[in-house]
């Protein structure tokens, strides 16, 4: 059963300040993340977040998985990203 994913108001900003075709390449890829198994989320140091990889772009997870949802904190360049978990 896949996750249901939703995006916070931070995130879809980050979205809009990064290249478009940046952005579509994050969209896609965290929409094949809610098919599959979270294998691919790693957990973010000191927080009770994940973080997921998309190039030299991170993105902060929270996870429920008894409700099978996603919610997308925020979506960082890798040098920006390290600094404010």
């Amino acid at each position: 059963m896949p996750f249901e994913i939703i995006w916070s108001n931070r995130s879809k900003k980050d979205l809009r300040l990064v290249d478009k075709a940046i952005a579509k390449r994050i969209i896609d890829r965290v929409e094949k993340l809610g098919l599959q198994e979270l294998v691919f989320l790693e957990k973010a140091k000191g927080t009770p977040y994940h973080k997921f990889r998309v190039g030299r772009y991170r993105i902060l997870i929270e996870k429920f998985p008894a409700t099978k949802r996603l919610f997308i904190l925020k979506v960082r360049h890798r040098r920006k990203f390290y600094k404010n978990v």
